[in-house]
């Protein structure tokens, strides 16, 4: 007499298929929104830079280790030349793909409306932009991190503006992360000089700063 062997429901396997099915969309769904939010802000990076960039966000699994322990990173070799890549953080990620997709417009109104970095998502949205801004700088080879927070800070307002922000929006944006963020920096990312009219001022003939 043959044996009979249990078999897995219908339904279970029906389950599993639709779970299977719901992870590849999910997978890559995330690799194309990641893959144009790096390809746009990689074209903001050679901008700054002056030569053709990549940026980097981390992907689901670097996402759940943890892939770093800064907002953003350069690497720079033994003659102080930078790679041609910078590696960003997931919030930082994430913000600058929201704010170019528009859903940080409460976010835009409240800092061109108040000069300073408010909302709900306010102070990571500006400190997102600076960490674009900063780390565009090094990969065009500055390795000073004071000279280059401050070069940071007067790129703000076109870079914000390159994810959609006005002109008012992008100024009061670079003002607010100055008056805020920037004073609350260790020491080695501030200097005396990141002033108007100052060592560090990369438009001497305008008044305004940064």
């Amino acid at each position: 007499m043959a044996r009979a062997h249990p078999t897995t429901p219908l339904w279970l396997k029906l389950t599993a298929v639709a779970a299977m099915t719901g992870a590849v969309g999910w997978w890559v769904a995330d690799w194309r929104d990641r893959r144009g939010n790096e390809q746009r802000l990689g074209a903001i990076a050679s901008q700054i830079a002056g030569r053709d960039m990549r940026v980097r966000c981390p992907g689901p699994i670097a996402r759940l280790i943890g892939w770093n322990i800064v907002e953003g990173s350069v690497r720079f070799d033994a003659d102080g030349t930078p790679e041609d890549e910078t590696k960003i953080r997931e919030q930082s990620c994430g913000e600058l793909d929201a704010l170019a997709e528009g859903r940080r417009e409460k976010e835009l109104a409240c800092i061109g409306r108040t000069g300073i970095a408010c909302g709900e998502h306010g102070r990571e949205t500006a400190m997102a932009v600076d960490v674009l801004a900063h780390e565009s700088w090094h990969l065009r080879g500055v390795i000073d991190e004071a000279e280059t927070e401050c070069r940071s800070l007067q790129t703000i307002a076109w870079t914000a503006q390159q994810l959609g922000a006005t002109a008012e929006q992008g100024r009061a944006m670079a003002l607010a992360q100055f008056d805020g963020a920037y004073l609350d920096m260790p020491d080695r990312y501030r200097s005396g000089a990141c002033a108007d009219g100052g060592a560090l001022d990369l438009r001497r003939d305008d008044p305004r700063f940064p």
